[in-house]
């Protein structure tokens, strides 16, 4: 099965070198993935402000729960590199859809979230690597 190509920032990828802890084992990268998708779930939609965009209040609170300070970088309206690509993946792996000018979790999005952290990473990697 050929997954979907989706644009990934240079930027991502900086900020991800900075962010690796070489003497660990944990990957922070699919705990945020993880939490955007519970947050959708959990509040069964969040409003879409453009086409495959998320309102950036719940990036804000993303970047607040995870401390990445990314939104504070950026223009009032531009995603951070990372919450871009966490929504493209979301969609790219139809994990998520839009509905009525929101953005909902599917089934196939609710079986993710059953999986291992590994599996879960793994998803995640193919966008990268």
């Amino acid at each position: 099965m050929m997954i979907e190509q989706i644009n990934v920032n240079t930027e991502l990828f900086q900020w991800l070198n900075k962010k690796t802890d070489l003497n660990s084992s944990q990957v922070d990268l699919v705990d945020g993935f993880i939490f955007m998708l519970k947050k959708i779930n959990h509040h069964k939609s969040i409003r879409l402000v453009d086409d495959k965009k998320l309102h950036p209040r719940f990036w804000r609170s993303h970047d607040r729960t995870f401390g990445y300070e990314l939104m504070k970088q950026k223009g009032k309206n531009r995603v951070a590199h990372l919450y871009q690509f966490y929504i493209d993946v979301a969609f790219a792996e139809r994990l998520v859809e839009v509905r009525l000018n929101s953005v909902v979790v599917t089934m196939k999005g609710r079986e993710y979230l059953l999986k291992n952290r590994d599996e879960q990473l793994e998803v995640l990697f193919r966008y990268i690597w």
